[in-house]
């Protein structure tokens, strides 16, 4: 009896840990596309014109194909990917945009969000408040101030997670 209740015991461990496996896995899209179990979206607050606050996407981000572009003038070679498909959550609105990043770079070098038909960016270079996680397909923007690109002065700031394609070139 001692010992059907041991491998009894065996047997429900190792089925304990395949269904955390398994919840694991599918808590992160299988383990690709990773986001660590977090859901693509993007959050905006502070903005200087009113209606443009609040959450953006419900996971369903479409990330575009990551594309890489040569060395220009001043500017480093860059891996770059578009996203949109990122409704307001609970009102009107999307927020689509356009993401680049030196290869190989742990931060971004330039991020540009058109928000309710608004675009606002950052300066070139300007990579502070954002990581690459280039091992885990994701990247991650925590409270970066962009200002518009329409000379107006406005600003807002843009939390957020964005899934990095798993098929994209060498160092990006």
């Amino acid at each position: 009896m001692a010992r059907s209740v041991g491998a009894t015991l065996k047997t429900l461990s190792a089925l304990s840990f395949l269904l955390a496996c398994a919840a694991l896995l599918s808590a992160c899209g299988g383990g690709s596309d990773s986001l660590d179990g977090r859901a693509a979206s993007l959050t905006v607050t502070n903005a200087s014109v009113s209606g443009l606050d609040g959450a953006y996407g419900d996971g369903n981000i479409n990330a575009i194909e990551v594309t890489k572009l040569p060395a220009t003038g001043t500017d480093p070679e860059m891996c770059s990917f578009g996203f949109d498909g990122a409704d307001r959550v609970g009102g009107d609105g999307t927020a689509s945009g356009t993401v680049r990043y030196a290869t190989n770079a742990d931060s971004l070098y330039r991020l540009i969000l058109n928000v309710r038909g608004r675009e606002f960016a950052t300066a070139n270079g300007d990579g502070d408040d954002t990581d690459v996680h280039h091992s885990r397909d994701y990247l991650e923007i925590v409270n970066k101030r962009l200002t518009a690109t329409d000379g107006t002065g406005d600003t807002l700031r843009v939390t957020g997670l964005l899934t990095l394609r798993g098929n994209r070139p060498a160092g990006c």
